[in-house]
């Protein structure tokens, strides 16, 4: 039984399809965006509805910031929520927008402009490493690692180092070490809230505050002057944790398989890195990198990390002229949008000049969108973005790194874009 009755629907396919889900998930769509355009329905037996893959930005525009309060979440949310809880990137409604309010102040820029730092000092340790030897480094685990760490690191600061130095591990090392993101994963993952439980609770046995994200959201207030219980607080560290370090190791691996692929490319930004002078790189010295800001904006457009999000319309609604009926599930692809012709000159050509300022032409809010947008983009974007960029420059200006791949990478699309494999590298010409 059809259940859209409305006649003015979008044209797709007859066969039922679970277009989201198993390792071909982007190529169908991909595949069927070459067919229908720029909107088109698949239905779903499992569900039992209809699924609307958009790729016009304007209608983009109209889900995710004109009509955002009649979407919410969409498919996989489920699976997330077991993982993550009730955190940011998952909950809904007026309380996401009470629990949005009292953690964004933990993103200013001036907080992250003082934490370029310990962004640095972790880079640079794990750089003394890979000098000890002229050996094969697993760069994929290295990058998982750093930007574990980094986050870690800004979230719980002196807690984070006496945690790893009493127990002699990290005890998050899991998210670098398990690739799969199944229910066993989950169940591991969540067990972790026994250790941010009891970080909070040292922190109040000791009246202590740190300059880190935990106690800023632990010192937050609503409106009504309530902070967040510890459930609360915990769901929020748990998404902060996975968010944070995730998709920054995974566009960072592309950046340098990019990179790889394109020598002219890489001397241009070694000769960027090295024109900074100072001995430690810290947040003022960005604007003297602005090729390698392009370099990661350019890879982000290629591969970006969230390559689908989901939306479900509560109501009734009109999308590009169609009628959208309550319960469709919305699909919005940024690798299709990154990537189409109608938008990009050569989509899928590397070319960082395309955003230098003299170059780039007017662009719609959403032909452009790696960290999502409106109400619900990426709180921490700003800060991902200071972190590639510091990471870029500090290996570029120290060492030739040589990637050690003889035959194309393919994507794996899970909850983010990754290489189907490890990507491993040598360092040559190092100057300690």
């Amino acid at each position: 039984m059809d259940l859209l009755t409305d006649k003015n629907i979008p044209f797709g396919p007859k066969e039922a399809s679970e277009v989201e889900e198993g390792p071909q998930a982007l190529s169908n769509i991909l595949n069927l965006f070459h067919q229908y355009g720029d909107i088109y329905k698949i239905y779903s037996e499992r569900r039992n509805n209809y699924t609307y893959v958009i790729s016009d930005p304007e209608m983009v525009k109209h889900v995710l910031i004109t009509n955002n309060r009649n979407y919410e979440k969409g498919v996989g949310i489920d699976r997330v929520k077991i993982l993550l809880g009730n955190g940011i990137m998952v909950s809904e409604g007026n309380y996401w927008k009470r629990q949005r309010r009292m953690i964004q102040p933990a993103f200013h820029k001036r907080v992250i402009a003082k934490l370029t730092d310990d962004i640095a000092q972790a880079n640079e340790t794990m750089l003394s490493n890979w000098l000890t030897g002229n050996k094969e480094i697993n760069l994929t685990a290295e990058l998982s690692s750093v930007t574990l760490r980094i986050v870690l690191q800004a979230l719980f600061s002196v807690d984070f180092q006496q945690l790893e130095k009493r127990e002699g591990v990290n005890p998050f090392a899991l998210l670098t070490e398990v690739h799969e993101r199944n229910l066993v994963f989950a169940m591991k993952f969540r067990a972790l809230a026994k250790t941010i439980q009891e970080i909070i609770n040292l922190r109040r046995k000791e009246h202590r505050v740190e300059e880190d994200f935990l106690s800023m959201i632990m010192e937050a207030k609503n409106d009504e002057g309530q902070g967040m219980s510890d459930r609360e607080i915990i769901d929020e560290m748990m998404t902060l944790i996975v968010a944070g370090h995730e998709t920054t190791a995974s566009a960072l691996t592309w950046a340098w398989y990019l990179l790889h692929k394109h020598p002219e490319v890489y001397a241009r930004a070694k000769q960027e890195a090295l024109q900074v002078r100072n001995v430690h790189l810290g947040f003022h010295h960005l604007e003297q990198l602005p090729y390698i800001r392009q370099v990661i904006e350019e890879t982000m457009r290629l591969y970006p990390p969230g390559w689908l999000l989901t939306r479900r319309a509560m109501q009734d609604d009109v999308i590009g002229g169609y009628h959208v009926p309550p319960k469709t599930d919305i699909f919005i692809s940024p690798y299709v949008i990154h990537r189409h012709p109608g938008y990009w000159e050569q989509p899928d050509l590397f070319n960082p000049e395309r955003f230098d300022a003299s170059y780039r032409r007017e662009r719609h809010r959403f032909e452009y969108f790696p960290f999502s947008g409106g109400p619900r983009q990426c709180i921490g974007d700003f800060f991902a973005l200071v972190e590639m960029q510091l990471h870029l420059a500090l290996i570029l200006r120290t060492t030739d790194m040589e990637i050690l791949v003889d035959e194309p990478i393919s994507m794996e699309a899970q909850i983010n874009l990754r290489p189907d494999k490890p990507l491993f590298a040598r360092l040559i010409n190092p100057r300690n």
